[in-house]
Protein backbone atom coordinates (compact mmCIF):
# COMPACT_ATOMS: atom_id res chain seq x y z
CA UNK A 1 0.00 0.00 0.00
CA UNK A 2 1.39 3.37 -0.74
CA UNK A 3 1.90 5.66 2.22
CA UNK A 4 0.43 9.29 2.03
CA UNK A 5 3.58 10.94 1.30
CA UNK A 6 3.38 8.86 -1.94
CA UNK A 7 -0.36 9.03 -2.74
CA UNK A 8 -0.12 12.88 -2.51
CA UNK A 9 2.97 13.46 -4.58
CA UNK A 10 0.81 11.56 -7.05
CA UNK A 11 -1.97 13.97 -7.14
CA UNK A 12 0.49 17.13 -7.44
CA UNK A 13 2.13 14.94 -10.05
CA UNK A 14 -1.64 15.28 -11.97
CA UNK A 15 -0.88 18.81 -12.50
CA UNK A 16 0.86 20.50 -15.35
CA UNK A 17 4.61 20.59 -15.28
CA UNK A 18 5.53 18.73 -11.84
CA UNK A 19 7.47 16.23 -11.73
CA UNK A 20 8.10 13.02 -9.36
CA UNK A 21 11.00 14.97 -8.07
CA UNK A 22 8.86 18.59 -7.51
CA UNK A 23 5.87 16.66 -6.29
CA UNK A 24 7.48 15.35 -3.69
CA UNK A 25 9.37 18.60 -2.48
CA UNK A 26 5.92 19.94 -2.27
CA UNK A 27 4.99 17.32 -0.17
CA UNK A 28 7.52 17.56 2.40
CA UNK A 29 7.05 21.87 2.04
CA UNK A 30 3.78 20.83 3.58
CA UNK A 31 5.13 18.66 6.74
CA UNK A 32 6.80 21.73 7.44
CA UNK A 33 4.20 24.10 7.47
CA UNK A 34 1.90 24.58 10.74
CA UNK A 35 -1.65 22.70 10.96
CA UNK A 36 -3.10 26.28 10.76
CA UNK A 37 -1.96 26.51 7.36
CA UNK A 38 -2.78 22.84 6.29
CA UNK A 39 -6.69 23.45 7.18
CA UNK A 40 -6.39 26.66 5.43
CA UNK A 41 -4.64 25.60 1.99
CA UNK A 42 -7.06 22.47 2.33
CA UNK A 43 -10.20 24.38 2.99
CA UNK A 44 -9.37 26.85 -0.44
CA UNK A 45 -9.29 23.98 -2.62
CA UNK A 46 -11.73 21.84 -1.45
CA UNK A 47 -14.03 25.37 -2.49
CA UNK A 48 -12.38 26.32 -5.13
CA UNK A 49 -15.24 24.98 -7.43
CA UNK A 50 -17.95 26.61 -5.56
CA UNK A 51 -16.62 30.23 -5.55
CA UNK A 52 -15.12 30.50 -9.04
CA UNK A 53 -17.22 29.97 -12.09
CA UNK A 54 -16.15 29.58 -16.15
CA UNK A 55 -17.67 32.18 -18.10
CA UNK A 56 -20.28 31.35 -20.73
CA UNK A 57 -19.28 33.31 -23.31
CA UNK A 58 -15.02 33.23 -22.97
CA UNK A 59 -14.45 29.76 -21.19
CA UNK A 60 -12.57 31.55 -19.04
CA UNK A 61 -12.47 31.16 -14.95
CA UNK A 62 -13.41 33.88 -12.57
CA UNK A 63 -14.39 34.20 -9.17
CA UNK A 64 -18.20 34.44 -8.79
CA UNK A 65 -20.68 32.33 -6.85
CA UNK A 66 -23.23 32.05 -9.04
CA UNK A 67 -22.51 29.64 -11.76
CA UNK A 68 -23.17 29.68 -15.54
CA UNK A 69 -22.84 33.72 -15.77
CA UNK A 70 -20.52 35.83 -18.08
CA UNK A 71 -17.30 37.37 -16.57
CA UNK A 72 -16.53 41.20 -16.31
CA UNK A 73 -14.48 41.20 -19.22
CA UNK A 74 -17.32 39.88 -21.46
CA UNK A 75 -20.02 42.05 -20.16
CA UNK A 76 -17.70 45.39 -20.75
CA UNK A 77 -19.02 47.88 -22.73
CA UNK A 78 -15.63 49.19 -23.23
CA UNK A 79 -13.53 47.11 -24.98
CA UNK A 80 -13.60 46.48 -29.05
CA UNK A 81 -16.14 44.46 -29.48
CA UNK A 82 -14.74 43.27 -33.53
CA UNK A 83 -11.99 42.18 -32.53
CA UNK A 84 -11.43 38.30 -30.37
CA UNK A 85 -8.52 36.86 -29.16
CA UNK A 86 -7.91 33.24 -29.09
CA UNK A 87 -5.89 31.88 -26.07
CA UNK A 88 -4.74 28.45 -25.19
CA UNK A 89 -5.40 28.55 -20.87
CA UNK A 90 -6.43 31.12 -18.62
CA UNK A 91 -2.83 31.78 -17.35
CA UNK A 92 -2.54 33.19 -21.24
CA UNK A 93 -5.67 35.84 -21.26
CA UNK A 94 -3.58 37.10 -17.54
CA UNK A 95 -0.58 37.78 -19.15
CA UNK A 96 -2.10 39.51 -22.25
CA UNK A 97 -4.56 41.70 -19.98
CA UNK A 98 -1.48 42.48 -17.76
CA UNK A 99 0.59 44.01 -20.50
CA UNK A 100 -2.18 46.72 -20.97
CA UNK A 101 -2.02 46.87 -24.73
CA UNK A 102 -5.05 44.71 -26.18
CA UNK A 103 -8.88 45.99 -25.30
CA UNK A 104 -10.66 43.25 -27.27
CA UNK A 105 -12.66 40.43 -26.34
CA UNK A 106 -11.03 36.96 -25.26
CA UNK A 107 -11.66 33.04 -26.03
CA UNK A 108 -9.93 30.44 -24.15
CA UNK A 109 -9.88 27.45 -26.05
CA UNK A 110 -8.82 25.50 -22.88
CA UNK A 111 -5.92 23.17 -24.77
CA UNK A 112 -3.94 22.68 -27.78
CA UNK A 113 -4.45 20.22 -30.60
CA UNK A 114 -1.81 17.75 -30.68
CA UNK A 115 0.24 17.36 -34.13
CA UNK A 116 -0.71 13.78 -34.72
CA UNK A 117 -4.17 12.65 -32.79
CA UNK A 118 -7.47 10.47 -33.72
CA UNK A 119 -9.52 13.33 -32.40
CA UNK A 120 -9.63 16.91 -30.15
CA UNK A 121 -8.45 16.37 -26.11
CA UNK A 122 -11.85 16.83 -24.02
CA UNK A 123 -10.65 19.95 -23.00
CA UNK A 124 -10.21 21.81 -25.76
CA UNK A 125 -13.44 23.49 -26.61
CA UNK A 126 -13.28 23.93 -30.33
CA UNK A 127 -17.00 23.24 -31.28
CA UNK A 128 -17.76 26.08 -28.49
CA UNK A 129 -15.32 28.78 -30.18
CA UNK A 130 -17.25 27.66 -33.75
CA UNK A 131 -20.47 28.61 -32.61
CA UNK A 132 -19.04 31.93 -30.67
CA UNK A 133 -17.77 32.86 -33.83
CA UNK A 134 -20.47 32.10 -35.89
CA UNK A 135 -23.01 33.92 -33.99
CA UNK A 136 -20.87 37.20 -34.10
CA UNK A 137 -20.30 36.93 -37.84
CA UNK A 138 -23.58 36.47 -38.77
CA UNK A 139 -24.43 39.42 -36.07
CA UNK A 140 -21.75 41.39 -38.14
CA UNK A 141 -19.52 42.42 -34.78
CA UNK A 142 -16.56 41.16 -35.93
CA UNK A 143 -13.48 42.00 -38.28
CA UNK A 144 -10.24 40.21 -36.61
CA UNK A 145 -9.75 37.02 -35.28
CA UNK A 146 -6.30 37.02 -33.07
CA UNK A 147 -4.78 33.09 -33.21
CA UNK A 148 -2.21 34.07 -29.82
CA UNK A 149 -1.01 30.00 -29.06
CA UNK A 150 2.44 29.66 -28.14
CA UNK A 151 5.07 29.21 -30.56
CA UNK A 152 5.77 25.15 -30.17
CA UNK A 153 4.60 22.72 -32.28
CA UNK A 154 1.33 22.06 -30.75
CA UNK A 155 0.40 26.07 -31.02
CA UNK A 156 1.18 25.36 -34.94
CA UNK A 157 -1.06 22.64 -34.86
CA UNK A 158 -3.97 24.23 -33.07
CA UNK A 159 -3.32 27.58 -35.43
CA UNK A 160 -4.03 25.14 -38.42
CA UNK A 161 -6.99 23.47 -36.98
CA UNK A 162 -8.62 26.66 -36.12
CA UNK A 163 -8.27 28.07 -38.88
CA UNK A 164 -9.34 25.21 -41.22
CA UNK A 165 -12.66 24.89 -39.20
CA UNK A 166 -13.26 28.28 -39.12
CA UNK A 167 -12.87 29.08 -43.00
CA UNK A 168 -16.40 28.26 -43.80
CA UNK A 169 -17.72 31.10 -41.48
CA UNK A 170 -15.04 33.48 -42.41
CA UNK A 171 -14.86 32.84 -46.34
CA UNK A 172 -17.55 35.32 -48.13
CA UNK A 173 -17.22 37.64 -44.97
CA UNK A 174 -14.48 40.47 -44.90
CA UNK A 175 -13.15 38.81 -41.37
CA UNK A 176 -9.31 38.03 -41.12
CA UNK A 177 -7.83 35.55 -39.36
CA UNK A 178 -4.63 36.71 -38.08
CA UNK A 179 -1.37 34.73 -36.32
CA UNK A 180 1.03 36.93 -33.64
CA UNK A 181 4.08 37.41 -35.56
CA UNK A 182 7.93 37.69 -35.15
CA UNK A 183 8.83 38.29 -31.34
CA UNK A 184 7.60 34.94 -30.26
CA UNK A 185 11.03 32.93 -30.43
CA UNK A 186 10.20 28.91 -31.57
CA UNK A 187 9.05 26.85 -28.22
CA UNK A 188 8.36 29.90 -26.75
CA UNK A 189 4.94 29.67 -24.55
CA UNK A 190 2.82 32.59 -24.56
CA UNK A 191 2.66 32.02 -20.48
CA UNK A 192 5.90 32.70 -19.85
CA UNK A 193 6.86 35.52 -22.38
CA UNK A 194 7.15 39.49 -21.42
CA UNK A 195 5.30 42.35 -22.27
CA UNK A 196 7.55 43.59 -25.04
CA UNK A 197 7.75 40.26 -26.65
CA UNK A 198 3.94 40.13 -26.72
CA UNK A 199 3.60 43.33 -27.75
CA UNK A 200 5.85 43.07 -30.74
CA UNK A 201 3.94 39.69 -31.63
CA UNK A 202 0.94 41.51 -31.97
CA UNK A 203 2.33 44.57 -33.49
CA UNK A 204 3.48 41.93 -36.16
CA UNK A 205 0.89 39.62 -36.75
CA UNK A 206 -0.42 38.18 -39.80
Amino acid sequence: MNSTIQKLSEFFEKLPGIGPRQARRFVYALLRKEQSFLNDFSALISTLKENVSQCQKCNRFFQSKKHGGVCGLCNSTERKEKVLLVVEKDIDLKNIEKAGFYNGYYFVLGGLVPPISSGLPEEVKMKKLFERVKEEALSKNLDEIILAFSATTEGDSTTRYVEKILEPIIKNRAIKINRLGRGLSTGTELEYSDKDTILHAFKNRQ
